[in-house]
């Protein structure tokens, strides 16, 4: 599987996943693709109102080490009812699953060698299971993360804005950090996963960044604010807000109510209901 076209091709052979049943709350579920071993957790949390398939989504990644279930237990869902509960835009939260069968620090991506297909399995099953009969357009699709997570939001989001409008990268990074070898020691699959190679792209999506003023990671430290500078090389409007805080839980919860507003700002000049 490619990673220069995403590693598409299989997947898009496969019969589309059945939707996951309307629900409020927190709904965890098990997707896959065919061409995969084991299936993989989806945590889904739908707020309550009269008719949440129109709400915008947002696809929330973990980092590494970190699945749903520890986004959860750290308190992802709360944060998000916190939000709502101050009056914020209401939105369905979808946390995946970036494991593979193969790899654990998968760049939430297709491994070169076809052994896992992250990135597959999140286009082309998490979103259909989470969206349905009602798929949203990207002005009211997003794509948010934490590091690994953080990344994987940005060469998600940036390599196909025709899917994702907006994305919020917390304490993420834009160069390849590979030490599982997802992409095989392959310079032109690095490269297509670069987010500083689709800058034009970039002028499609609304950008949020955001790191701890003492994130002390040393794939991460840094790397937002040069990225941000390369965003504004390139005449691209961004947000990044240097926040208090370390490479933690601590730090997020500090960060989410700031990229949740900016989620907010996007919808509104969309309209809140997705397409």
């Amino acid at each position: 599987a490619g990673l220069a076209t995403g590693g598409h091709d299989a997947a898009e052979r496969a019969e589309p996943p059945p939707a996951l049943p309307a629900h409020v709350g927190v709904f965890t579920s098990k997707v896959r693709l065919p061409e995969e071993k084991s299936a993989h957790d989806l945590v889904v949390y739908r707020p309550n109102v009269p008719d949440s398939s129109r709400l915008p989504v947002v696809y929330f990644l973990h980092g590494v080490p970190g699945d749903p279930r520890t986004l959860v237990d750290d308190g992802l869902v709360d944060e998000v009812k916190k939000y709502l509960g101050r009056g914020g835009q209401p939105f369905v939260l979808a946390v995946p699953d970036g494991n593979g069968d193969h790899h654990d620090d998968t760049e939430w991506a297709d491994a070169a060698d076809g052994s896992d297909l992250v990135e597959s399995r999140l286009l082309k099953a998490v979103i259909p299971a989470v969206e349905g009969s009602r798929p949203r357009d990207a002005a009211h699709r997003a794509i948010a993360g934490f590091s690994m997570g953080g990344y994987g939001a940005l060469n998600l989001g940036l390599r196909h804005p025709d899917l994702f409008g907006q994305v919020v990268s917390l304490a993420g990074y834009y160069g390849v950090d590979d030490p599982d070898h997802m992409f095989g020691g392959r310079e032109d699959l690095e490269a297509a996963n670069s987010p500083d190679r689709h800058l034009d792209a970039a002028r499609r999506v609304r950008i949020f960044l955001a790191v701890g003023r003492d994130d002390g990671n040393p794939v991460v430290e840094g790397s937002s604010q040069q990225f941000k500078r390369l965003l504004d090389a390139a005449r691209v409007p961004a947000t990044l807000q240097v926040l208090p805080g370390e490479h933690d839980w601590d730090f997020v919860t500090r960060a989410l109510p700031a990229g949740f507003d900016f989620l907010r700002e996007g919808w509104a000049r969309n309209g809140s209901a997705g397409r």
